[in-house]
């Protein structure tokens, strides 16, 4: 009995973490390093992961 609820739980997670990334994709946003550059005219203030990224889109 365990052990289902054991599986049961694993594919909650699975499809909660999915379905996240299902989302994002879908709704376009763009995830980044966190580093605030975008705008960023200084380079000495950028630091070398400061980079955008894009998500690759569905097709």
């Amino acid at each position: 009995m365990w052990q289902n609820i054991l599986i049961l739980l694993i594919i909650a997670a699975c499809m909660f973490f999915l379905g996240r990334r299902i989302r994002r994709q879908l709704g376009g946003s763009k995830t980044g390093c966190g580093c605030s550059c975008s705008g960023c005219d200084d380079p000495s203030a950028k630091t070398k992961g400061c980079a955008t990224k894009t998500t690759r889109a569905l097709h």
